[in-house]
């Protein structure tokens, strides 16, 4: 096994370059698929949009409840570790708890709602297979891995909020949503991002976490090494991309 130590302000950097790693790789492989470059030109069909809705809707309650379980796993981390308690505390405030409770959900379901599709449609119809393994390769490293691994596989924040603010404007410009109607992807794209509500950007939480890891020293799993827990969200990404678009065309 590789053990890997940095001092945490040479983490941070580490970690920066490492996020760049994951935009790019999310540009190449997410942004450059037939889904997103037919949403953007609002040629995709809207049989597609709910498909994948449906599918997202089905993956928000687990990640979100990974992140609290995640947190429990991790107790004596976060304990021996209080001041990153603070900013990991605003964003389970952020998830759970705005507008109002319970949080993202209820954005979740009203722009569910809006594209057509019914609560359950949203939350509990079952996944195709290339949507779940997105959803299974995360649970996965909350249960069986060590803690970088979740939280360098949770560094796709920053991209994700990018594709969310590129879904706002294809469903506001092509789609006939308002600007409520689309309010999960504008929401994302703030939260995901930048500093908002006085919180910080979800992806400089994540970041925070895993700069402190480093610093007290991680020793990298055989077969999952950190940037590979980093990059591999966008893979899965773009199978649930590609599943979702051979299913309706």
């Amino acid at each position: 096994m590789k053990v890997i130590q940095k001092p945490e302000a040479e983490a941070e950097k580490y970690l920066d370059e490492v996020e760049q790693k994951v935009l790019a790789h999310w540009a190449d492989t997410v942004e450059t698929s037939p889904f997103m470059e037919e949403l953007a030109a609002g040629s995709l069909p809207m049989e597609s949009i709910k498909l994948f809705y449906s599918n997202w809707g089905a993956f928000v309650p687990v990640i979100n409840s990974l992140y609290m379980t995640q947190f429990y796993n991790n107790l004596w981390f976060f304990v021996s570790n209080v001041d990153l308690m603070n900013t990991y505390t605003e964003k389970v405030l952020d998830e759970f708890g705005h507008p109002e409770p319970p949080g993202h959900i209820k954005i979740l379901i009203s722009t569910g709602e809006a594209l057509g599709l019914t609560q359950d449609e949203i939350l509990i119809k079952p996944m195709l297979p290339e949507a779940r393994a997105l959803t299974d390769f995360q649970r996965t490293l909350v249960n069986n891995g060590h803690p970088y691994e979740y939280w360098a596989s949770v560094l796709w924040e920053s991209s994700f909020g990018h594709s969310c603010n590129k879904w706002f404007k294809a469903l506001t410009t092509h789609y006939g949503l308002s600007a409520e109607q689309a309010d999960y992807f504008h929401k994302h794209y703030e939260a995901d991002t930048m500093d908002h509500l006085g919180r910080e950007a979800h992806s400089s939480v994540t970041k925070h976490v895993l700069a402190r890891m480093l610093d007290r020293g991680i020793m990298e799993r055989p077969g999952y090494p950190l940037e590979y827990c980093a990059l591999t969200p966008a893979d899965l990404y773009r199978q649930m991309l590609d599943g979702i678009y051979a299913a309706t065309h």
